[in-house]
């Protein structure tokens, strides 16, 4: 579980997070929805430890990220928006240094395994500056998950994915016992693997609710989407 209390982050003068409280439960795919400026990226990117904050708190599974960084990234894992890549390496060189710096044990099988659920087994040995953004994404994912992690933070997660890959995604992530929160514009995505759905505007949350309420309420959640952002 993530707990989100009255969080405050300002870049200079502008308030990114302006005291956002939420709760990202176990066993459940929260979605947060929200445009461009919207404070999900940031959001996420906190919760991960990639940026600080200014006030309020964030605890994972009881771990407070401020008081214990280092137990609290163990057992979270995170896709960025943007993948970091270091492209002059191949698949398997950077996902092998990912390893070595969580010290997975057995890597080589997992890494096995994902690669050939995410269909990119056959590219692992290849330099990634010469991938896809399909498939750069697919090693961010990989990157992400490798030490299966409880807590699965992921920005736009389906972001240049063929749909196949996607639906694998998708099953993937429906079939976790954890604690996964997703950040993304697709009110699809939403609809197909999402329990909770918050939704932001200009760092603030202006509506939440279970998937269903939503549906119920507005028939859709592109429809109560565009009805709560005005």
């Amino acid at each position: 579980m993530i707990v989100v209390e009255n969080l405050l982050k300002k870049y200079g003068d502008i308030v990114a997070l302006n005291r956002v409280s939420m709760e990202f439960r176990d066993g459940e795919v929260t979605a947060v929805l929200g445009e461009n400026g919207a404070g999900k990226t940031t959001l996420l990117k906190i919760c991960a430890n990639v940026i600080p904050f200014d006030e309020g708190s964030v605890k994972i599974d009881g771990i407070d990220i401020r008081g214990d960084s280092i137990e609290a990234r163990k057992i979270t894992g995170y896709l960025p928006e943007m993948p970091y890549l270091y492209e002059r390496l191949t698949g398997r060189e950077f996902l092998q240094f990912i390893s070595s710096i969580r010290e997975i044990p057995n890597a080589e099988k997992r890494m096995d395994e994902l690669s050939k659920r995410l269909g990119i087994a056959d590219f692992l040995d290849y330099e990634i500056g010469t991938y896809s953004k399909g498939m750069k994404q697919k090693i961010s994912i990989m990157a992400a998950i490798l030490h299966s992690p409880k807590n699965l933070l992921l920005d736009e997660p389906v972001y240049g994915l063929d749909p196949l890959t996607s639906k694998a995604l998708q099953d993937f992530i429906k079939n976790r016992s954890g604690t996964t929160v997703i950040a993304t514009h697709s009110t699809e995505l939403v609809e197909k693997i999402a329990d909770t759905v918050y939704i932001m505007k200009r760092g603030e949350v202006i509506h939440t609710g279970s998937l269903k309420e939503i549906m119920d309420e507005y028939g859709s959640v592109r429809d109560a989407y565009f009805s709560v952002l005005g």
